[in-house]
């Protein structure tokens, strides 16, 4: 390597060229701009000290004895450590098919000889702030693949995390469902023994331990339902099935409690509603809706359902009148056992928009909720294929 300039952190161009006059030029104009300079008198110590340097760009002459120009760009291509350099030919041929050729060796730009200095130093110039421009991409996309890395990694555990309490979970839910039955059903014995007896006192009482023991076996029951439905096993129920029926059929179901609040509950399908799916879990699902709706709609207020097709999907919306559910809230009404603060005071466990939007996945859909001004727009969305 030549004297280098004082400013350490500068660039290091290698200069090829076998004429010692050329080479003295070529370094000074260089060294004149504060780059560091290396230098070679053939094409072997070309490829040895780029190797062993490492530039940020070459100067390559292209007639030298040995290897020549085009011959030592190709090899220094062909090397891993060499292959990203960009290098500039500085020759006195002229013709298109030698330039074409200086390119398909790997070249990115021509000087002619005699070389014009302030032309050399602007074309290094130039293509030393590309490979700048280039390092700098490569390490921020070097960066961005580790940080995607890491948090494919972290996602992966956090999965991981997720899918063993809910598998414990389920475990405790089937376990501890025998044991709750068996303790409802001597609850019940119980019952109507004192009531056969003429014991009125701890009736009230008793009734009020069956009500208990029959919330958390719906919580045991709504959870193994999650649990069939995340393991994909309910798509075995699949089959040939009119949305438009399951869902007239819910209406008809609730219409009496809507009566009772005074409630309006109107249906309105539009179009062949003919899906492939689970008939009972849609009808569950589309439950859930219309007795969210109804928990939360205004007396004398009114819920209105549409089915329609759109495309290869059926979409159902239940549309109420109540106080809806804030923006913040509605990315996590649907996650497990979570209560909004608008849910605080009705009945309820928080599983409900859980089981509706795993329904709508096993099904290929969605579930969505938009603001009705007032109230809440629930859509259940599901595939119409298979």
């Amino acid at each position: 390597m030549t004297n280098e300039s004082s400013n350490t952190g500068a660039p290091v161009v290698l200069v090829v060229d076998d004429t010692p006059a050329n080479l003295g030029l070529v370094v000074e104009c260089l060294e004149g701009k504060n780059l560091r300079v290396a230098i070679a008198r053939d094409g072997d110590e070309a490829l040895r000290r780029a190797e062993l340097v490492l530039p940020d760009l070459i100067l390559l002459d292209v007639m030298m004895p040995g290897l020549d120009g085009f011959e030592t760009c190709r090899r220094l291509k062909a090397m891993e450590k060499t292959r990203d350099i960009p290098v500039i030919f500085m020759t006195s041929l002229t013709q298109t098919d030698e330039k074409i050729e200086g390119f398909r060796a790997g070249a990115v730009d021509y000087v002619t000889k005699p070389l014009q200095m302030e032309e050399m130093a602007a074309r290094v110039n130039t293509h030393l702030k590309l490979r700048s421009l280039q390092k700098l991409q490569e390490e921020q996309n070097a960066r961005l693949q580790r940080e995607v890395k890491t948090r494919e990694q972290a996602e992966e555990a956090l999965i991981e995390v997720v899918n063993g309490v809910r598998n414990v979970s389920n475990a405790i839910a089937h376990d501890l469902r025998t044991p709750l039955t068996e303790l409802r059903s001597r609850l019940e014995v119980l019952t109507l023994t004192l009531r056969r007896e003429g014991n009125e006192d701890t009736l009230p009482e008793l009734e009020v331990a069956l009500s208990d023991v029959d919330h958390v076996i719906s919580i045991f029951n709504a959870l193994l339902r999650l649990a069939e439905i995340d393991a994909g096993v309910r798509r075995s129920g699949f089959l040939p099935s009119d949305l438009g029926s399951i869902v007239s059929d819910a209406v008809e179901f609730y219409q009496p409690v809507a009566e009772l609040r005074g409630i309006g509950l109107s249906l309105q399908c539009e179009g062949d509603l003919t899906t492939v799916g689970d008939p009972l879990l849609l009808a569950q699902a589309l439950g859930n809706l219309i007795d969210n709706a109804l928990k939360f709609a205004r007396e004398e207020g009114e819920i209105k359902l549409t089915a329609r097709r759109l495309g290869d999907t059926i979409a159902v919306s239940v549309a109420d009148d109540g106080p809806g559910i804030p923006d913040a809230e509605k990315p996590k009404v649907t996650d497990r056992f979570y209560r909004g603060d608008a849910s605080r005071g009705t009945p309820g466990m928080g599983l409900g928009l859980a089981l509706v939007k795993s329904v709508a996945t096993l099904h290929r859909g969605s579930l969505g909720l938009a603001d009705n001004q007032p109230g809440l727009i629930a859509t259940l969305t599901v595939s119409c294929a298979v």
